[in-house]
């Protein structure tokens, strides 16, 4: 097979190898979140100038920019301490190839379970929440490796979750 049609085929081969790259990153950032946002494990999925950013449609919940691997990194260096339990699931992943072999875009509907630590300044105690969001990322190949160049996390609703029993 020459001309046109061999073409074709080697660019949607490479696209869709490339969506498979991205949707394993964003799983490998899911079960990193889960093993106690481990800034060990996380850090090497950003480029080194990325954002990371998350807030509610409502404005009630802002969990803050952090522009720069580096900064990345300190945000979830402390993450664990605040919630020591998570469970992300995402779905519906929705991946663009904006420049084949170098940036895509993304969209993933996200459920995540997470146990609050409690904070003795607030009186609070330990608490449950289930919050539902949708993941908006910029990706970016480098040196043949996709990585996260933004993430934006749009929490559409959260409530906590009472023990039953």
């Amino acid at each position: 097979m020459d001309g046109p049609e061999r073409h074709d085929y080697e660019r949607i081969v490479r696209e869709f190898e490339d969506k498979a790259r991205i949707e394993r990153l964003f799983r490998t950032y899911a079960d990193a979140c889960d093993e106690g946002y481990n800034p060990e494990l996380l850090g090497p999925l950003f480029t080194e100038d990325a954002v990371w950013a998350a807030s509610s449609e409502s404005g009630t919940s802002d969990f803050g920019v952090y522009e720069g691997r580096a900064a990345i990194i300190r945000h979830f260096s402390g993450a664990s301490a605040r919630i020591p339990l998570s469970h992300h699931i995402a779905m519906s992943p929705q991946i663009d190839i904006v420049v084949p072999g170098k940036e895509a875009t993304g969209r993933w509907n996200t459920i995540v379970f997470m146990k609050l630590a409690a904070d003795p300044l607030s009186e609070r105690d330990d608490e449950a929440m289930m919050i539902a969001a949708v993941y908006r990322h910029e990706y970016r190949c480098e040196d043949g490796n996709w990585l996260i160049s933004r993430l934006d996390v749009h929490t559409r609703f959260d409530t906590r979750i009472r023990q039953v029993g």
